[in-house]
């Protein structure tokens, strides 16, 4: 990476978006990232820069949002978006009215980098609520003012885009359109097709790992595929049961694994620093009960992520005095090297000067 301006994400002493912070990572062999990279605020807020507002987002699928008027609310970074479905059966997809929950400024308990329990649901601090029916979006609701507002036509809009069963929003002005390199991925590995119609119920299960760890180890395997500009990792893996798998992981925020008869798909949403959310789903021709037969296996990656982050997040202080002038460890993980090259690539596409299209001009202007 060439040397870039200093765009102020410092924290530990180092320039968070500089080339220097990411060498020892790309280096052919390559250590893990600095531990900034998994326990700092102001990381999380490049990331947010980087990644959440320029990538392509998973945040759920199309039965969740099943009839006309429904709405599926999903915080992208520090961003509340959400898609709703119109009379044609189409989606749209907009920014929440209410970003900061009605709040005259964003709370400084709100500002620590972990989603909070608020009444103001659509507020990108805060937690998410699950897909709403469009009978609960009524005139005068709250959600109705939270969401969408008295004229929904002038909210800023977000790109959707499907693939099989499953709705990703880009927040970017004009993003490219993955649809050509995701057909052919799904062709390769038969993530969803006739042969797997049928959705479980979705549960939500969180762990104690930053997003990018427990995606690395969600989808770990041995990798047979790869496209970096579609960002997406494909790879063969053997489950706990002795079944033989192929994982996918589509970075930043959605791990499908798929035996011959079903697809688990888990859709990551950071909650805090150390801490991500998965909305986990599986397809197959018989969905009922399948998320309790896969949790044994989404609990034994999980804990791994979990050693890891600990692991990371103490590394260089009080609770690991030892490490303090060690080298960082080397990146052994196929999954792992992967990640840290594509969170590079997007720090380093990210602009660094003025852009020559204003996202927000006034029209009379």
């Amino acid at each position: 990476m060439p040397h870039r301006p200093d765009l102020g994400y410092r924290d530990e002493g180092q320039d968070l978006a500089g080339s220097a912070f990411y060498a020892a990572a790309l280096a052919p062999e390559p250590t893990v990232l600095p531990p900034a990279a998994f326990r700092s605020l102001r990381f999380t807020q490049l990331e947010d820069e980087a990644v959440w507002t320029r990538d392509w987002v998973c945040v759920g699928s199309h039965e969740a949002i099943p009839n006309e008027g429904d709405l599926l609310p999903f915080t992208v970074g520090t961003h509340g978006v959400h898609v709703q479905r119109s009379a044609e059966g189409r989606l749209q997809g907009r920014f929440n009215k209410a970003q900061h929950g009605g709040c005259r400024m964003v709370p400084l308990q709100c500002q620590t980098g972990a989603k909070t329990k608020c009444s103001f649901t659509s507020c990108g601090y805060s937690r998410d609520r699950p897909a709403i029916p469009a009978g609960d979006l009524g005139d005068g609701t709250p959600e109705m003012h939270q969401y969408l507002g008295l004229r929904p036509e002038r909210l800023l809009t977000a790109s959707v885009r499907s693939w099989g069963p499953l709705i990703f929003v880009n927040l970017d002005v004009a993003p490219a359109s993955p649809e050509t390199s995701l057909a052919a991925l799904n062709k390769t590995a038969g993530f969803f097709g006739n042969h797997k119609p049928v959705r479980s119920d979705e549960v939500w299960l969180e762990f104690a790992a930053n997003w990018k760890l427990l995606g690395q180890h969600l989808a770990g395997g041995a990798p047979v595929a790869e496209d970096e500009d579609a960002g997406w990792i494909l790879a063969e893996t053997t489950l706990l049961d002795g079944r033989a798998a192929r994982t996918a992981w589509l970075f930043p925020n959605l791990v499908l694994i798929a035996t011959e008869s079903e697809t688990l798909a888990l859709v990551l949403q950071q909650t805090a620093i150390g801490q991500t959310l998965c909305r986990v789903c599986v397809y197959g021709a018989d969905a009922a009960g399948s998320v309790e037969r896969w949790r044994p296996e989404i609990a034994g990656r999980a804990t791994e992520a979990a050693a890891e982050h600990l692991a990371a997040a103490r590394w260089a202080t009080s609770f690991r005095p030892e490490t303090r002038s060690a080298a960082l460890p080397r990146q052994s993980d196929p999954h792992g090297r992967w990640m840290q090259r594509a969170l590079a690539a997007r720090v380093e596409r990210m602009p660094r000067g003025p852009i020559e299209q204003p996202l927000f001009q006034n029209p009379r202007g």
